[in-house]
């Protein structure tokens, strides 16, 4: 749902709000993992999204935490993948197989998005908990 729309409002705007959206479901998800008592040390970039610094300020300004790009982090689901593939096949110990990658790179939440994520994401929550009961009527129809 694109709220605030304007004549004046441009695609990259658009774009932009996909990407804060996204950013704010997984700051609800952290929210809801410390709440039921995780302890979170550290976040990794992996996959496709491991290639942009822009969406890494974004995810880690919205989640306050700053995020750990690894060494060929852009593959790192397909290379987990075959990871799990080997140990199935040959019983090894994962402590030996799943070592981390070295930190490339560290992106830290830049502190003038994360004021101004406070409100977006205060606008995003409440917007999700009224229209929620209309995502669930329309998905039981």
């Amino acid at each position: 749902v694109f709220f605030g729309l304007g004549h004046d409002t441009c695609r990259s705007a658009l774009a932009r709000s996909v990407l804060e959206g996204v950013a704010f479901a997984f700051a609800d998800g952290q929210e809801a993992l410390v709440a039921a008592g995780a302890k979170i040390n550290s976040l990794s970039v992996v996959g496709g999204g491991a290639r942009s610094l822009f969406w890494g300020r974004i995810l880690a300004s919205a989640l306050g935490r700053p995020l750990h790009y690894h060494t060929g982090g852009e593959v790192g689901p397909a290379f987990g993948a075959a990871r799990l593939a080997r140990l199935a096949a040959t019983g090894e110990d994962p402590a030996e197989v799943c070592q981390p990658p070295p930190v490339a790179q560290v992106v830290d939440p830049v502190p003038g998005l994360v004021d101004a994520f406070g409100e977006r994401m205060r606008t995003f929550r409440r917007l999700y908990k009224t229209l929620k009961p209309e995502f669930d009527r329309r998905a039981t129809a």
